[in-house]
């Protein structure tokens, strides 16, 4: 079993998401809270139960979809890190471009 650690930008948001719900809706927060606590010890079980992205530049980054929320994570040898946790109608964080010819390509 894999611990599961969350970066500061995804620990940040679920932060953030359970007091503006605990502020509108008490119950809502509980529920987050404990939806997000679920992912967590299935991710620590699974790692393997998001899918690999293809969508995006940078390799071994998987999605996971709780509800409305998507969980990007990648894993490690003993360790899956939550990368970003974001509400389903929020923009996609756009990465930044470089602007000369020698990227990183296979």
């Amino acid at each position: 079993m894999r611990k599961v650690l969350f970066a500061p930008p995804a620990r940040l948001f679920v932060e953030q998401e359970i007091r503006y719900l605990r502020d509108r809706n008490p119950a809502a927060a509980a529920a987050f809270r404990a939806s997000m606590a679920r992912i967590g010890k299935q991710l620590a079980r699974f790692p393997y139960s998001g899918f690999l992205r293809q969508d995006i530049p940078v390799s071994g980054i998987y999605r996971i979809v709780l509800g409305d929320y998507r969980i990007d994570y990648e894993l490690s040898d003993d360790a899956v890190l939550v990368l970003l946790v974001r509400h389903g109608r929020q923009a996609e964080p756009g990465l930044p471009v470089d602007d000369d010819a020698d990227y990183e390509a296979p």
